[in-house]
């Protein structure tokens, strides 16, 4: 793959560097949030709203990022969207009141609509087809690296023996860090060919194939959004471990997806890609039913990594599949409607779970089970015939 890397032109690799880095500070961020949001006071209702609020806001704002993208290029959209994601993540560290996070998520919410619309379609038309699947697949080994280099670094408030009265300012302090260094990634953008010159037009329509894509991802995200994205929460709960351990299932959890993720080419050239795609999710759905009935937290993690590693192994596949089925001049509409459903679903998701989690702390993993398991005969069912690929 390495050798194929360097025959890349520079946009492409510009993208990738951003990816990089974006993936290093994410890795911290996303190990240390939920435990950081527990140390503060938040129960699990309450870390189910701020997903809500952050989804609502991306869903509102999704309409507004797609018509400026399309109007003035996605670069310069991508760029803009610090102007909302900085002050953001600022208020999320500031020990205020409950109301400044929510600004803080919402205008979070904000950015992301803006980078959701630009630069995977960026990424897209920067890239021949032919080498779709290898840039979508070196695009998610290069963020997974990322991620495991700043998961790695979130075991450094454990390390220094901080008291767990002093932890929730470690884990701002490390947050702090890596929303520079994610911030820092934004600056390859200027190295980027934006291949839009003059404004155009926004059109609203979507094909058949659109609603049919972002319907299926909402559903995937519904069921995400109700114990995925709690995880580290529920693991916190069940099992009384910190950021530390959280880290080091998730950065396993990456070295194993890196020779997955680098492997799913080879399935999809076996299989095809939608039974390829179809292969992983269905196996990865026991492996969630496993996770409840864990007795203790390293069984738990292991279940719920090789879970993690299956189902992320399929999704640059889906993406591939994906930017084949849609036509080029409908990607940044796709991807605005579908991150859209994505983020409405989710956010649905993550309040539905929040409330399954205060009664029962492991009814949200039954609940995306059913979810996935729905999702993904539907995926077979609607796709098979469309595509051969």
């Amino acid at each position: 793959m390495l050798d194929k890397l360097k025959t890349l032109e520079k946009s492409i690799l510009a993208l990738l560097a951003l990816v990089l880095l974006s993936s290093i500070g994410n890795g911290i961020i996303n190990v240390l949030i939920q435990p950081y949001l527990k140390h503060i006071g938040f129960d699990p209702r309450e870390v189910g709203l701020l997903q809500f609020i952050s989804s609502v806001a991306t869903s509102l704002s999704l309409v507004p990022a797609a018509y400026t993208s399309d109007r003035y290029g996605r670069k310069k959209i991508a760029i803009g969207s610090l102007i909302f994601s900085i002050p953001g993540f600022i208020l999320i560290l500031l020990p205020a009141e409950r109301v400044v996070l929510y600004v803080g998520f919402a205008l979070l919410g904000v950015g992301n609509a803006m980078t959701a619309v630009t630069l995977n379609p960026l990424l897209a038309d920067v890239t021949p087809r032919e080498k779709l699947d290898l840039v979508a697949s070196a695009s998610q080994i290069i963020g997974l690296v990322g991620s495991l280099l700043g998961m790695a670094l979130t075991w450094l408030p454990q390390l220094a023996n901080i008291s767990l009265g002093e932890i929730a300012v470690a884990y701002r302090m490390l947050m702090a860090l890596g929303g520079a260094v994610s911030v820092s990634g934004f600056t390859f953008l200027l190295l980027v060919r934006d291949p839009y010159g003059a404004p155009r037009g926004f059109k609203l329509g979507f094909s058949r194939e659109t609603l049919l894509l972002t319907s299926l991802s909402a559903l995937t995200a519904l069921g995400a959004g109700a114990s995925i994205w709690m995880i580290n929460y529920y693991f916190m709960s069940k099992f009384l471990v910190e950021a530390g351990e959280l880290g080091t299932r998730m950065m396993a959890e990456t070295l194993l997806m890196i020779p997955s993720t680098s492997l799913a080419p080879l399935v999809s050239e076996k299989l095809g890609t939608l039974r390829a795609v179809v292969l992983l999710q269905s196996a990865s759905i026991p492996f969630i039913i496993a996770t409840a009935f864990s007795p203790d937290y390293l069984v738990a993690a292991t279940v719920f990594t090789l879970r993690s590693v299956l189902m992320n192994a399929a999704n640059p596949l889906m993406w591939s599949l994906t930017m084949r089925i849609i036509g080029e001049e409908e990607r940044s509409r796709y991807t605005m409607l579908n991150m859209l459903g994505w983020q409405l679903a989710g956010g649905v998701g993550a309040a539905i779970g929040g409330w399954l989690m205060s009664i029962n702390l492991d009814y949200p993993l039954f609940f995306t089970s059913l979810i996935y398991l729905t999702q993904t005969i539907l995926l077979y069912l609607i796709l098979h015939r469309k595509t051969q690929v």
